[in-house]
């Protein structure tokens, strides 16, 4: 049978992801420190980690416009097929691999969730659990991961139909593409990898291909190394030997009681490869050339907390762990990627047989099973040769269009001029009609900025900086609000805050009070973030689609700040207002915000009533967030957390603010 490609529409239960958040991040990620264990992680991945600046996804904007019901949806989806696999690829969910089946066997390889349930997991917030994900730019998930790329169809080495796919990342500012092959005899999906980095400066550059597999109480993972940094999110990064953790062994992630990470170090390996398999010793095999230095286990473990975040995440049933591969040793760590530098590797997905492995077998024979698996299954030579035709074929002109991304890469085109840009012969960045790059593209093509400050979306990057200050000399309103973002966003607070005053001076605006507010913040002074924020909601009434993400910072800020009886008030004015511009999570996080309140006016009694009555768990709930159960025990003291309010990882963890 030769491969074809056929486009399909998949139907399935959606909880759609709406329209996104007014405003783009202005503080970095706040996320647990992983400080290394220096007597057992080596001194260059410590000096990496210790290095690594905080994820910040600005200049996108959150995707938080979700909610718990879901109603009969449709994916469009493309389909690759030969006589061995069946790909399913979403173009329109950043490029997700929703399925890879075994033909003969009609097994499927990946995990392949039966629902689309956004969950808080991404950069951006909206992620979904299953299938095959690509991760770039900056550590967690990418901040395209519920967003559609371009794609089109590409001839493959041999000629079978192969699917193209690609995106501007606007983070780092590199161009990202995604080639998927299925030759006509393959046995092995393969997925060829380009990141170009167009800039004059180097970048930090993050990679993580994350692999959703079933999991059972027996499912075995095995990687290509022994050497492994544990992260359990509780204690840093710490130095192990695989197969062991103390007396646990870490092959059976079905078996782990807590949630963790096994990132396993493959420098200096051919080919680096993890597989997952289940008790009969059928399963999946990644591998991929060496730019791929390592590869990782998660598992959520078996608490109630954990098997609560399954059913989140995959509310029609069905466990899975994580195996994934990666351009650093860790997930906490970044490698540079140079100035006007390409790098490129291919991996491969296919399914391995180990034969039999009991729940007898050590894990010390199941390695050496695996190992001699993985290498007849993938040599060294056939994936260089692989490689060096991926490689000349990602070169090459796409044919027919199958998906529509963002219009950020035209956009970035024009303003950079070709000599300041990539060679768009494999990834062309079409003209795209609609979008919120529209206002940003008037302002490259003729100069003309909008009538009053458009805080639909951002940019990022020298090149914008430049553009926006010429414009701003006019007393532009739309450029100083958005120089003085930028200014604020690379850390000079005092010119930012020039900047917005000048640009509430042109014209009042909501997201230039709150930009001050953050420029405050820069300063310590919370007094002063507050009466931004205040100015800010004065300017943004009831109804207008920038109020509720308002009110949830001037939440944190009246919280922090110690003004609960203010703070108690503005909750439950927000939860009293109509619902119809709130998402589901903001309006939970009303609720949130007034317990946390009654609590710093030790009203325990009130606040125990909002919990056990309340709709007070967002669809948005963070993962590791466990801020429902801090709250549940500062009300309730010492009487058990019920089932539907826990979503802890480990045994015990701190709370988190209930509003952030």
């Amino acid at each position: 049978m030769s491969t074809t490609l056929r486009h399909e529409t998949m139907e399935l239960p959606v909880a759609a992801v709406g329209a996104e958040g007014p405003f783009p991040p202005l503080e970095p990620e706040k996320v647990p420190h992983q400080p290394p264990d220096r007597t057992t992680v080596p001194a260059d991945i410590a000096d990496r980690v210790e290095a690594a600046a905080p994820p910040w996804v600005f200049p996108y904007h959150p995707q938080s416009d979700y909610g718990r019901d879901r109603t009969p949806g449709r994916l469009d989806v493309v389909v690759l097929e030969n006589a061995h696999l069946r790909a399913t690829v979403v173009p329109g969910l950043g490029g997700r691999i929703w399925s890879l089946v075994d033909v003969p066997t009609g097994a499927d390889l990946v995990y392949a969730n039966r629902v689309l349930q956004p969950a808080n997991l991404a950069l951006r917030d909206a992620w979904f659990a299953g299938g095959v994900e690509f991760n770039v730019g900056t550590r967690g998930h990418s901040p395209t991961t519920c967003s559609p790329l371009h794609a089109a169809v590409v001839a493959g080495p041999d000629g079978a139909p192969g699917l193209r796919m690609w995106e501007y990342e606007r983070v780092r500012g590199v161009v990202v593409q995604i080639d998927v092959h299925l030759g006509h005899d393959a046995t092995m999906l393969a997925v060829h990898v380009r990141v170009t980095n167009p800039g004059d400066v180097p970048v930090p550059m993050y990679w993580w291909t994350n692999i959703a597999v079933p999991e059972e109480d027996d499912t075995r993972v095995f990687a290509a190394a022994r050497d492994v940094y544990l992260s359990d999110y509780t204690t840093g990064l710490t130095g192990i030997t695989a197969p062991w953790r103390g007396d646990v062994d870490i092959t059976r992630p079905g078996r782990h009681a807590d949630a963790a990470d096994y990132f396993v170090d493959c420098r200096g390996v051919d080919v680096p490869w993890v597989l997952a398999v289940d008790p009969a010793g059928t399963g999946l095999l990644h591998a991929s050339t060496p730019r791929l230095s390592a590869c990782k286990l998660f598992c959520w473990g078996s608490g109630r907390g954990s098997r609560h975040w399954q059913e989140w995440l995959s509310p029609e049933g069905g466990r899975y762990a994580e195996i994934q591969a990666g351009l650093a040793t860790t997930q906490f760590e970044y490698l540079e990627l140079g100035a006007r530098e390409e790098w490129s590797w291919t991996e491969v997905l296919g399914r391995v047989d180990l034969g039999p492995v009991p729940a007898t077998t050590g894990p010390e024979d199941g390695l050496a099973r695996a190992g001699a698996a993985a290498s007849a299954r993938v040599p060294a030579a056939d994936l260089a040769a692989l490689d060096a035709e991926l490689a000349r074929v990602a070169r090459q002109a796409p044919g027919e269009t199958v998906a529509v991304g963002s219009g950020w890469g035209h956009v970035e085109a024009l303003l950079r001029g070709p000599a300041g840009w990539v060679d768009e012969t494999a990834t062309p960045f079409p003209d795209v009609a609609d979008g919120p790059h529209r206002p940003w593209q008037g302002l490259v093509t003729d100069g003309t900025a909008p009538a009053d400050v458009d805080a639909r979306a951002h940019v990022r990057g020298g090149h914008w900086a430049d553009l926006l200050a010429d414009a701003a000399h006019d007393g532009d309103a739309f450029a100083l609000y958005h120089l003085g973002v930028l200014e604020l966003v690379d850390g000079d607070p005092d010119t930012a805050g020039r900047h917005l005053r000048a640009s509430l001076d042109a014209a009042p605006s909501a997201a230039a009070h709150r930009a001050l507010a953050h420029v405050a913040l820069r300063r310590g002074d919370t007094d002063a973030a507050v009466r931004e924020l205040d100015a800010a909601l004065a300017l943004a009434g009831p109804g207008s689609v920038e109020r509720p993400a308002l009110v949830l910072e001037a939440l944190r800020r009246l919280l922090d700040s110690g003004r609960h009886d203010r703070a108690l008030q503005l909750a439950r004015a927000a939860s009293a207002e109509p619902p119809a511009q709130a998402t589901a999570s903001e309006r939970a996080r009303f609720r949130l915000a007034e317990v946390e309140a009654l609590l710093g006016l030790d009203d325990r009694a009130s606040a125990r009533h909002v919990l056990e009555t309340g709709d007070v768990v967002p669809a948005n709930l963070r993962e590791g967030e466990s801020l429902v159960a801090a709250l549940w025990e500062r009300a309730a003291g010492g009487a058990a957390l019920p089932e539907r309010l826990d979503f802890s990882m480990h045994g015990s963890s701190e709370g988190r603010a209930a509003v952030s």
